[in-house]
């Protein structure tokens, strides 16, 4: 049985470090999906435009103070023969090998659930803050909200029903997403505390179970059904969101 393509094999083979069997598994998956290819060699054409602009720079010689003996006799003290050779060997590894591998680990997913609950807590800061227009358009008008977002995301949206967690629809607008439109409806519980659920179509992770997040003052559960993607965010101070995104998800199953 093939294991499922993830992020880490994608970003490994950006950086030439699959097996040959894994990577011809990847680049089948990538003659299938395009979109994810077109992105992969973007990535590949900055990598090789970064180390041909530092290359240069990397072959100069260390200047003179910044020496390991320099430093040491600056410091009052000595080092060992071999200590130099080993620091040598450290910066090098550091300067070639630990910059992409760094990335990798510090950089935030560029693709599946991890990117989705990403945008989700953008758009929450940017717009369930904005008192006086969170949404293009309000709760009056949810079927032509829910007939343009079809439209233009290409999928059949719909609005939960959060009347039962202590949440009216407040109304909803398209955002603008790496992967193409999204679609966020937001809604208002006791208190002003203001809920939000983001959707969009997934090229990767189209079924996904739900994965708890939290990124400061924001939380979010955020999973994929059928290829299309859903995060709910609230406050980190909220409780109960679990309990609410089930309740999507069940409601998202039935439509």
């Amino acid at each position: 049985m093939t294991t499922p393509i993830g992020e880490d094999d994608l970003t490994a083979w950006v950086d030439d470090r699959l097996t040959a069997e894994r990577r011809h598994v990847v680049e089948l998956y990538l003659a299938d999906h395009p979109d994810v290819a077109t992105r992969l060699r973007q990535q590949q054409d900055q990598r090789s435009a970064l180390r041909s602009l530092f290359d240069p720079i990397a072959a100069e010689p260390v200047p003179a103070t910044m020496r390991i003996e320099a430093i040491a006799a600056s410091r009052g003290r000595t080092r060992p023969a071999w200590f130099q050779a080993v620091a040598a060997a450290l910066l090098l590894a550091v300067g070639f090998g630990g910059g992409w591998g760094v990335r990798t680990r510090t950089m935030p997913p560029q693709a599946g659930i991890g990117a989705l609950a990403r945008e989700a807590g953008y758009s929450y800061r940017v717009y369930a803050s904005d008192a006086q227009r969170p949404a293009e358009m309000g709760a009056s008008e949810k079927q032509q909200l829910v007939s343009w977002a079809s439209r233009r995301i290409g999928s059949r949206v719909a609005v939960p029903d959060l009347a039962a967690a202590g949440y009216h629809f407040a109304g909803g607008r398209l955002v603008a997403t790496p992967h193409g439109p999204a679609l966020l409806l937001l809604y208002d519980g006791a208190d002003r505390a203001r809920l939000a659920v983001l959707s969009r179509p997934m090229d990767i992770d189209k079924d996904a179970s739900m994965v708890s997040t939290r990124d400061g003052d924001v939380q979010q559960v955020s999973w994929a059904d059928r290829g299309i993607g859903f995060s709910v965010v609230a406050p980190s101070a909220t409780t109960g969101l679990q309990p609410i995104a089930a309740a999507i998800r069940g409601q998202a199953a039935t439509t």
